[in-house]
């Protein structure tokens, strides 16, 4: 474990699994035992990580606690369960309804894979509910959601998402729905198709529901990971709890060999052997003694902002474009950011379509990009 981080931070890393190793629960006892454990910080940085509901399952084994802390990870936990159980229901709903107007759709994250991935389904908090549709069915689907009563995001233009985005947002009450025609972008170029080779079909409460494969799976939560600046905590911890709950068929030469593939190796490696230090998240034995230029620079950026409140996510990210597979790389998708296409200037600052205000943001992007709070 770093020494830069404090002990509340270490007893958050140790105890952010669904099954810590007895090593784990021992080290975490002991920092208990030997600090003056600051358990306000504590709280705060957990409900920020995303992991409150995973050290109230874990806490639960080790005494020193205070009867207040665990009262607010109880009910960290409590309110995951509800929310995750009605986000749950209607994933299923939305489901069933794109299966009866023909299409297919793979879940992503969120709820169902709190319960299928974790365990439990109120171990990791859900957001909106996602999904992945083939792009020849990105239609069938808008059509379908808009029948069932969701009404399409006017804050952006349809035109523009298609061009430079990767889903579509649509809304009913409380509930919004990401519809994925593709799982990377921006930072890897990956085709459409790749996510559903070798998909595999898995059962939820009777409803029987197509799913990526394990491989995939991996690479699309690295990516998420990669392009949310590596945070919150609970990104880190859905991958290392894949990786757990698939290890046994989990091929990894095969993550690796798409990984170069698609230039993505060098991201995936670094990953890897983070979440293995970490997380104690299992991975080859190369990839853990591997030597890995910049590793550790990146590796403190990474902790600098894994339990703080960062503003200028596009500033770090210029910083993980190091993670490229090559210089040339990094290169390129520095201009793509400094020099993007139109459509996404408009995404990017809100502007409605037809705007003149978007020449001018485009002169001033490289300015904005370091100035930009998120």
């Amino acid at each position: 474990m770093s020494h830069s981080l404090s002990p509340e931070e270490q007893i958050i890393l140790l105890l952010a699994r669904v099954n810590p190793s007895p090593t784990a629960l021992e080290e975490a006892g002991s920092l208990l035992k030997d600090n003056p454990v600051d358990f306000t910080k504590m709280v705060r940085s957990a409900n920020m990580s995303g992991v409150s509901p995973l050290l109230y399952h874990n806490l639960k084994s080790l005494g020193g606690i205070p009867e207040k802390t665990m009262e607010e990870f109880r009910n960290a936990y409590l309110f995951t369960v509800k929310e995750n159980i009605g986000n749950a229901a209607e994933m299923k709903r939305i489901l069933m309804l794109l299966k009866m107007a023909g299409v297919e759709a793979i879940p992503l994250k969120g709820a169902i894979a709190s319960d299928v991935i974790l365990g439990n389904p109120g171990l990791y908090p859900a957001g909106d509910l996602d999904m992945l549709v083939r792009p020849s069915d990105l239609e069938g689907a808008k059509r379908a959601l808009m029948d069932a009563g969701y009404k399409e995001s006017d804050a952006m233009d349809e035109e523009d998402m298609l061009r430079s985005s990767y889903h579509l947002l649509f809304q009913q009450g409380r509930n919004v729905v990401e519809v994925h025609w593709k799982l990377a972008f921006r930072y890897f170029d990956i085709p459409a198709d790749f996510w559903w080779e070798d998909a595999r079909g898995m059962e939820y409460e009777g409803v029987q529901m197509p799913a990526l494969s394990a491989e995939r799976y991996v690479l699309y939560t690295i990516f998420r990971l990669y392009s949310h600046a590596f945070r919150p905590l609970r990104f880190f911890v859905l991958i290392a709890e894949i990786i757990n709950k698939y290890e046994k068929e989990l091929d990894w030469p095969k993550l690796i060999s798409c990984a170069r593939k698609y230039r993505m190796e060098r991201l995936v490696l670094f990953t890897l052997k983070l979440l293995n230090e970490l997380l104690g998240c299992p991975a080859p034995e190369e990839v853990v003694k591997r030597r890995f230029s910049g590793y550790h620079s990146l590796k403190r950026l990474v902790l600098s902002g894994l339990f703080q409140d960062i503003k200028k996510i596009h500033t770090r990210m210029l910083l993980f474009t190091a993670l490229q597979q090559t210089p040339l790389d990094t290169l390129k998708v520095l201009s793509q950011r400094v020099f993007p296409p139109l459509s996404e200037v408009r995404l990017r600052y809100r502007l409605p379509a037809g705007s003149k205000k978007i020449y001018a943001y485009y002169l001033l992007n490289p300015l904005l990009l370091l100035l930009r709070k998120k």
